[in-house]
């Protein structure tokens, strides 16, 4: 394998100009998704004159949900966007802390109103009596933000709380006639882990809001799925889907040849490596760029390249293997089985589980995103796949 540069190389610098990961990509290096920008949008212009819907973006890991996100455009007169990473957030209370300090910042970024952020300050320092003596004196919005801090105090139902949090951001956007946009991304995760009860009392909520809007992103394919059209889900027809895939062919091709000096049989490979993810495809870029320029790419530096990335994934794809035998061993199992079968009956075969118990497992690994149906069974995620052989060939070779 090529000897790695050092990082401090003028390749180096390239491969940090050229190809971008590990961060959402904006501005020219973020592509391939028009089509889905333009429908955002145009359901994004619909608010301010009455319309516009809730959205659920919905796309495997690595796809590019964050960055089209990021990528959004909130020019249109009156909307207050306001993004929160919900993935890993621990209980309900620390959502709703999160959620209205974002929402905060981000009006006050968008509109320059200063003197808001300044209120809130100066009830912050007041005494909690003086707070309440004085209620009729604040803007309502001012009084439910400090009911909130309130109730973190006193510890009160974390559910509740949560209520309040978006219940401030809309009467917030009412007193400042603005609208606000909340995009939850990684919804799924904290959706999951706190149940069904939850995700029907948010729609409780957010069914009577006029001025607050929601973008669901998440990987979690399956429950994303069943959130928009099972007859089961409190969001049954309540939510405009956004579907992300892998690149085509011919969008990978167009980004890469105008970074890298390569022949056609290495691009080929670079799509099939990759898979048409756009992370993949910004990653394998950038260790091209870093360890051979970018000129002259072979085939050979395209598979030395590719087992770089792996190797630097490694780390990731433990951790996620990890907390799935975690929850069980049969997940682990039932992945090292998917490395070579595709059916439930050959799976359940191999790892001497009886089929009936087959659509529990993995139909929990089709709703975290991590499996996926289509002609049979098989792994999303193309380089864990590789992971997967690589490290466990003996047990996979085995069944």
């Amino acid at each position: 394998m090529h000897t790695q540069k050092n990082i401090y190389s003028p390749a180096y610098s390239k491969s940090m100009k050229y190809f971008i990961y590990g961060r959402p990509v904006t501005g020219k290096y973020f592509v391939g998704r028009e089509g889905e920008i333009e429908k955002i949008h145009g359901i994004l212009s619909e608010i301010p004159v009455g319309g516009g819907n809730n959205l659920a973006l919905i796309g495997l890991r690595r796809t590019g949900k964050t960055s089209l996100l990021k990528n959004l455009r909130f020019d249109f007169n009156g909307i207050v966007p306001v993004f929160m990473d919900c993935y890993g957030i621990p209980s309900q209370g620390v959502l709703a802390t999160q959620l209205v300090n974002a929402a905060i910042g981000s009006y006050v970024e968008k509109t320059g109103d200063g003197a808001y952020r300044r209120k809130i300050e100066r009830a912050i320092k007041q005494k909690t009596a003086d707070i309440l003596s004085r209620i009729s004196e604040a803007e309502l919005s001012v009084t439910r933000y400090m009911s909130i801090r309130i109730g973190l105090k006193e510890r009160i139902d974390q559910q509740q709380l949560l209520d309040n949090a978006l219940n401030y951001i809309e009467t917030l956007a009412k007193e400042k006639d603005v609208y606000f946009v909340l995009m939850l991304d990684e919804f799924a995760d904290v959706a999951i882990r706190w149940g069904v009860e939850w995700v029907k009392r948010l729609r409780g909520v957010i069914q009577h809001q006029e001025r607050v809007f929601y973008i669901f992103s998440s990987s979690a394919v399956t429950y994303m799925t069943e959130l928009v059209y099972s007859r089961d889900s409190a969001f049954y027809r309540q939510l405009t889907p956004i579907k992300l895939g892998p690149f085509t062919a011919d969008v990978v091709k167009d980004y890469v040849r105008q970074r890298l000096l390569i022949g056609e049989e290495s691009l080929d490979e670079y799509v099939r490596l990759t898979g048409g993810f756009p992370d993949y495809m910004q990653r394998l870029g950038h260790i091209i760029m870093h360890t051979c320029g970018g000129r002259n790419v072979t085939l050979r530096d395209i598979k030395d390249c590719y087992e770089e990335m792996i190797l630097d994934l490694d780390s990731e794809f433990r951790q996620l293997f990890g907390r799935l035998n975690e929850k069980s061993a049969r997940y682990g199992e039932i992945i090292l089985s998917l490395a070579r079968n595709s059916r439930p009956s050959g799976i359940a075969k191999d790892i001497g589980m009886s089929q009936s118990s087959m659509p529990k497992y993995l139909g929990y690994l089709m709703s975290v995103g991590i499996v996926e149906k289509r002609e049979g069974y098989h792994l999303t995620d193309p380089l864990f796949k590789s992971w997967i052989e690589r490290n466990f060939s003996a047990s996979v070779q085995r069944h």
